[in-house]
């Protein structure tokens, strides 16, 4: 009888693992998507990556109009970490260093941060010239969302 329960125990056991394990799978119960999204006067229809890498670590700082770019983002959390590590190619750690090291030299200011996504969309919608990001749930209206090419 102990056996059989075992073999139950350890097929049950072995089939949750093989779940979490699964592609696409993450340890939350599902995996936020992020949305890119911008001042409705901001004049692109769709953003390429290599140009978020660039604006998100202060090396492109104007828009093809001319107009300053204002760079905006959820202060932590899961979508605000998917942005670093899958836009800009680095760590939460590294990006933070970067930030650190360009304030201190003067170099540059890094984006703002927003504990809230009604607070971020709310600020890039009345703010000429802002991008930022939110997760696809997010109440976008009054923003333009910017695919990503």
């Amino acid at each position: 009888m102990h056996a059989k329960v075992n073999r139950v125990l350890a097929a049950a056991l072995l089939s949750g693992v093989v779940v979490l394990l699964s592609p696409g799978m993450s340890g939350t119960a599902a995996a936020e998507e992020l949305v890119v999204i911008a001042n409705p006067g901001v004049s692109l229809e769709s953003i390429a990556t290599k140009d978020l890498q660039r604006i998100y670590l202060g090396k492109k700082t104007l828009w093809p109009d001319g107009s300053s770019i204002v760079t905006v983002m959820p202060k932590d959390g899961t979508v605000h970490d998917r942005f670093i590590e899958d836009y800009l190619d680095r760590s939460v750690q590294r990006f933070a260093t970067y930030w650190r090291q360009m304030v201190f030299t003067g170099k540059g200011v890094p984006p703002r941060s927003f504990a809230t996504e009604a607070d971020l969309v709310a600020f890039v919608a009345a703010t000429p010239g802002t991008v930022g990001f939110a997760s696809d749930v997010a109440d976008t209206s009054g923003v333009k969302v910017l695919p990503v090419e």
